[in-house]
């Protein structure tokens, strides 16, 4: 059954666009907490909810789950280290560097970002981290700061030396990381989310505005203006860059770095309207949290594997391929995710979607030429599909074909003038 009014009071409270996870992952969300109440009707439940911050919480753990690790899309932090190095060190002697993590889920950015900074030569008394989150499940566990090997994948032994000590119930943060994180509870869609306070210096907001309605998306874009520092930097998520190609913010085109900075230059107004498709390319190292399908994808994966080896595949299963595909890619699995996103591609050779998907899913790999060749097969199929546009440009970049590059972004520039 689907909750119209409760999707529409989600819409109001966080700015979720119902399209990006589904009405049935909305309606079994309500149902599970309803039963927890002992309440049968949705209209009853409502109440409750308006009335109870409490049972508002639990619905919200309820939709929302983490799913984050150390250093996730690593370039972000290496940039974030460069930067530090070669511009904050020099330009700002005596000043305390502000960082921004939002949303935090359970904690793994945010001390990421600390790590990464004190690695690059900064005093823990140099930088300060806010770090915010709309669940309070998660923030607690931010705080508890105790991990385990699901949240280091990735990543060196020598880094859990450095800074966890192994104990009988997981892995313990240092003191020195652990006290450079201040965490809060809020809610970024409000409309006065953190109004007064300072600009920061560094914005981590990842993989969240797809998950936003056109409102949310151009109310938050307008915030990161406010929020940054004039030379600020905002890092995004992978599936976002395409939302702010035509927005008031630049790349620094970092390969994937995902990276922005105010532009100088006076743009038109952004304008989402025109790119709704990009909600559902969510990015495989971009997100730090993915919303509960009551998906369970080792079970799913070998269903469908089955079914594709076997040549029996029904519509359903085929339309469904890119969906699966793209969870798989939340969760980590990014070989099982390139195979179905393959086998889709197989039946769906016209597909710019597919391709997309497929190019951000090798890139995330580290297979930069079999990438290169997915963003060329979406521009000949959509010559003007500027996601697929920008991640070739940024891949030219990083291979040192500035000419190249330059031609894709002027093209891309025209795309914008043209809006």
């Amino acid at each position: 059954m689907i909750y119209p009014d409760g999707e529409a009071l989600l819409r109001k409270k966080i700015g979720l666009d119902p399209n990006s996870i589904g009405s049935d992952a909305i309606s079994r969300a309500f149902e599970q907490r309803m039963i927890e109440c002992g309440i049968r009707n949705i209209n009853s439940y409502l109440e409750k909810i308006q009335e109870s911050p409490q049972e508002w919480d639990a619905l919200i753990d309820s939709l929302i789950i983490p799913e984050t690790w150390f250093f996730r899309e690593r370039e972000s932090f290496k940039y974030l280290q460069q930067y530090v190095i070669s511009e904050w060190l020099t330009n700002h002697k005596n000043t305390v560097l502000r960082v921004l993590s939002v949303p935090c889920s359970t904690g793994e950015e945010p001390y990421s970002i600390a790590i990464a900074l004190l690695e690059a030569g900064l005093k823990p008394t140099d930088f300060h981290i806010d770090a915010i989150d709309i669940s309070k499940k998660s923030l607690l566990t931010a705080q508890t700061a105790i991990y385990y090997p699901y949240s280091f994948r990735g990543n060196p032994l020598s880094f859990q030396e450095r800074y966890f000590q192994h104990q009988e119930i997981g892995y313990h943060l240092s003191e020195k990381v652990k006290n450079q994180v201040h965490f809060l509870h809020g809610n970024l869609a409000k409309t006065d989310f953190l109004m007064g306070t300072p600009a920061y210096d560094i914005v981590f907001c990842r993989n969240l505005l797809i998950y936003f309605d056109i409102v949310t998306k151009e109310q938050t874009v307008k915030l990161f203006e406010r929020l940054l520092n004039p030379e600020g930097l905002l890092f995004v998520g992978h599936a976002e860059a395409g939302l702010l190609v035509n927005s008031r913010f630049a790349s620094i085109r970092h390969a994937l770095a995902f990276a922005y900075r105010k532009s100088t230059v006076t743009k038109s107004p952004i304008n989402f309207h025109d790119r709704q498709n990009n909600k559902k390319n969510s990015s495989p190292n971009g997100q730090k949290r993915i919303i509960n399908r009551n998906y369970q994808p080792k079970t799913k994966l070998q269903t469908q594997l089955i079914a594709i080896h076997n040549n029996h595949l029904s519509e359903n299963t085929k339309n469904d391929l890119l969906t699966t595909s793209r969870k798989l890619a939340d969760q980590g699995h990014l070989t099982e995710a390139i195979e179905l996103c393959n086998n889709y591609i197989k039946q769906n050779r016209v597909s710019v979607e597919g391709y997309v998907l497929l190019g951000q899913l090798q890139q995330a790999m580290g297979k930069n030429e079999d990438s290169l060749q997915s963003f060329q097969k979406a521009i000949y199929l959509q010559p003007t599909h500027k996601e697929a546009l920008t991640h070739l440009a940024l891949l030219k970049e990083n291979q040192g074909d500035i000419i190249n590059a330059n031609l894709l972004w002027q093209r891309i520039q025209r795309l914008n003038n043209n809006l």
